[in-house]
């Protein structure tokens, strides 16, 4: 007959098989603090673009001046009554936000040095989503927050009746930053026929003949920028040469159109406002065996929210 093993073996026993476990253990249980850390600043970042768009949906899109967009001193988180430039960290200290003391990311030429002033309203929405991000810190030179409104029509656009109604962007806001260059339409184009399709005496739509014309196809007189942007760090991923928002026109039609003509044909005229949100993640542990599989990458967060005041009281020719 066997002998059992003595309590001093079955001890080792138990000290060999932790000493072989533990490292797996630990590296689970520090796996989960940084899953848990990257949703809880995925989340935190989800509601500051929430509200940013409850201030933006309560607020007029078209109490802007024209061409402020592409001044550098409205590119920033300035008080309302102007000339700050700052903007409050997390224990509530005031933080130097001068992303104009370097453009070498912008496109060279468009952006332009003018006065300051209180917000407008992509600058207000913007700054809004800034000011709600404790106790995360934005990073005026490595992120952004991008803000589009659009406009859109609910038309039988190819004349089939109440089987055709579809619901189509009819412009996109700010006019001037609002497309790249492999973009098949212009956004004010709501027929798609390189007509300027909204009248002129429309209130929403005297900003798109800024130049004269209308933008039509690819590489036509495009900005290469799309949205407001508070920086002008993210490029877009399908088109590094453009800078802002990472949805197309065309994407934004897809998300508004329902399952059905029925169901559009039940969708009112209306606008919506876009509030993108990129931010750069770090890992909370620092450790070498997860910075190793990646750190420092680019988080994007969206919402949309129907803004009333971009309503469309124009028709298609």
């Amino acid at each position: 007959m066997l002998a059992a093993p003595s309590p001093a073996l079955r001890r080792g026993q138990s000290l060999v098989e932790i000493t072989l476990v533990m490292p797996i253990l630990l590296i689970m249980l520090l796996g989960l603090i940084e899953i848990g850390w990257l949703a809880n600043n995925f989340l935190i970042l989800l509601d500051v673009t929430r509200e940013a768009g409850r201030f933006g949906a309560t607020v007029d899109p078209l109490q802007w001046n024209n061409g402020e967009e592409a001044n550098l001193e409205h590119m920033d988180c300035n008080e309302f009554d102007g000339g700050s430039n700052t903007y409050r960290d997390a224990q509530g200290n005031p933080r130097a936000y001068l992303p104009v003391q370097d453009t070498s990311h912008l496109p060279t030429g468009y952006f332009v040095d003018g006065a300051d002033g209180p917000y407008g309203y992509y600058d207000g929405v913007a700054c809004a989503a800034v000011r709600n991000m404790d106790p995360l810190i934005f990073d005026p030179s490595n992120d952004d927050v991008v803000v589009s409104v659009f406009s859109y029509l609910v038309e039988d656009f190819d004349g089939n009746g109440p089987q055709g109604f579809t619901i189509r962007v009819s412009g996109r806001f700010p006019p001037r930053q609002n497309e790249c260059d492999d973009e098949p339409y212009d956004p004010f184009d709501v027929n798609r026929n390189g007509a300027l399709d909204a009248r002129e005496d429309d209130p929403l739509y005297p900003w798109k003949l800024y130049d004269g014309s209308l933008e039509i196809g690819p590489g036509d007189n495009s900005e290469n920028i799309r949205g407001y942007v508070l920086t002008g760090h993210h490029r877009v991923s399908d088109n590094t040469n453009c800078i802002g928002s990472e949805f197309s026109t065309a994407e934004i039609e897809a998300r508004l159109n329902g399952a059905s003509a029925l169901e559009n044909s039940n969708t009112p005229n209306n606008g919506v406002l876009l509030v993108e949100m990129f931010w750069h993640h770090r890992q909370l542990l620092q450790l070498p065996w997860f910075t190793t599989i990646g750190d420092n990458f680019e988080i994007h967060v969206w919402s949309l929210f129907p803004v009333s005041a971009a309503e469309p009281t124009a028709t298609p020719n």
